[in-house]
């Protein structure tokens, strides 16, 4: 195939977007990987989550960790998700260049910072993302309608996790092409004075306050849940997109289950 030929193949598109399905409110789960092995990407899809979450900002994981992991979710009809450790715009784009539907960024706490990540997931004119039609998100050899697709497709969100982020909340919820907020319990707690309590009435409470001002915004709302009864009762309250606990206390907790269970 000659070069000509590579840019105008055909990509074979995705079973379906994630974008869209945030867009369109379905509800979805996910749980967060920190822990950098195939096998526990793909048990996250085969045990029936929407997405795979894996996390650059507390896992040990670079970028070279990533495409295996992608590839991983994708085979097991999961959406894979990056955190990225930070909005640097290179980290989100090799992020989406390996084959992420999405790119989860944490601690923005203004409109500034969205409306930078939102640019770095989407090709000129309607952003900054460096173009390589030769990345595996691209089957190594896209045209422009692939640079269309991704523009389409490619979904960015942004996790609000303190009180600095709720207090830009409006400001953020404004931001042109930011596909959801991501309401994180644990660091607002933190934050809001309350460590190690993402229960507390008060974290609740401004949460539940955040999902209702997203939701007169019409944009998409994600929240954290440490187990299913949380999840339970944040989509009971409207949210669509509920990340459930993580692999390693997930892992954990079943061992211990099995072992005490195992106990004569």
């Amino acid at each position: 195939m000659s070069h000509a030929q590579s840019q105008h193949r055909i990509i074979a598109p995705r079973r379906e977007s994630l974008r869209d399905a945030l867009s369109e409110r379905r509800p979805l789960t996910a749980m967060f990987s920190i822990i950098p092995a195939i096998p526990v990407v793909e048990m996250i899809g085969l045990a029936g989550f929407d997405c795979a979450i894996v996390d650059m900002e507390h896992g040990p994981l670079g970028i070279a960790d990533l495409m295996p992991l992608m590839l991983a979710a994708d085979a097991r009809g999961a959406f894979p998700i990056v955190r990225v450790p930070d909005a640097t715009p290179h980290m989100i784009g090799a992020a989406l260049d390996v084959g992420a539907a999405a790119v989860l960024v944490p601690q923005v706490v203004s409109a500034e910072t969205a409306r930078a990540a939102v640019s770095a997931a989407r090709y000129a004119p309607e952003g900054t993302r460096g173009v390589n039609p030769w990345v595996r998100a691209a089957s190594y050899g896209g045209g422009t309608e692939w640079l269309q697709a991704e523009n389409r497709n490619a979904a960015v969100m942004v996790m609000i996790e303190g009180k600095d982020g709720l207090a830009a909340l409006d400001d953020i919820l404004g931001v042109e092409g930011l596909d959801a907020i991501f309401l994180g319990p644990v660091d607002m707690a933190q934050s809001m004075g309350f460590p190690g309590q993402p229960e507390h009435e008060a974290v609740v409470a401004a949460i539940e306050e955040a999902v209702e001002r997203a939701g007169r915004r019409g944009v998409g709302v994600a929240v954290f849940a440490p187990d299913a009864a949380g999840a339970a009762r944040w989509f009971a309250r409207g949210v669509s997109f509920v990340a459930v606990s993580e692999d390693t206390v997930t892992i954990l907790g079943a061992f211990t289950t099995l072992r005490r269970e195992c106990r004569p």
